[in-house]
């Protein structure tokens, strides 16, 4: 029971310590609720400058631009570029992890693949392709099929570049 103080005129029922506590709790509040805007505009909760990721080889034969946060059964995009050195016989390998497979629906690959092979934990596809001297291209249309993260890897099966792994975050 809190007894009445006398404030000035007033005999008023306060509690100094506890009308402390609860500013404390709101300022707490208000900078959670900026920081959730703050992270939405990033966009960490959709698109912004941090919801693609990059990685590229030290070599730089190949790079992957992916999506850093995704949702559940939304589609998504994974897009390879591949140094013209990276064509050999005219012919691109490249593979893609099992572990980042089976957790996603591939819907459509850009251009559609010669053929694909399974090797291990990793799936192969293989791309026609010839030696113009641009930067090739591959584009995987996923839809996420899980909640949590996903870790993947990719490279090229035919050279000595280093494989690119990367990680992303499905939300329900």
């Amino acid at each position: 029971m809190i007894k009445p103080q006398r404030v000035s005129d007033l005999d008023i029922t306060q509690d100094l310590e506890f009308h402390r506590r609860e500013l404390r709790a709101e300022k707490i509040g208000w900078l959670l609720m900026l920081l959730v805007v703050v992270a939405a505009l990033l966009g960490v909760f959709g698109s912004g400058p941090l919801s693609k990721g990059q990685v590229r080889a030290a070599g730089g034969a190949l790079s992957a631009e992916y999506p850093r946060f995704a949702r559940y059964l939304a589609p998504a995009e994974l897009r390879l570029t591949f140094d013209p050195a990276a064509v050999q016989e005219g012919a691109l390998h490249v593979w893609l992890s099992r572990e980042f497979l089976d957790e996603v629906q591939v819907e459509a690959i850009t251009p559609e693949p010669d053929a694909q092979q399974l090797e291990g934990d990793r799936l192969t596809y293989t791309f026609g392709a010839r030696n113009t001297g641009e930067p090739v291209e591959v584009v995987f249309q996923l839809r996420m099929a899980d909640i949590g993260r996903l870790p993947g890897r990719v490279g090229l099966t035919n050279t000595t570049a280093e494989e690119l792994r990367f990680n992303t975050l499905i939300y329900p």
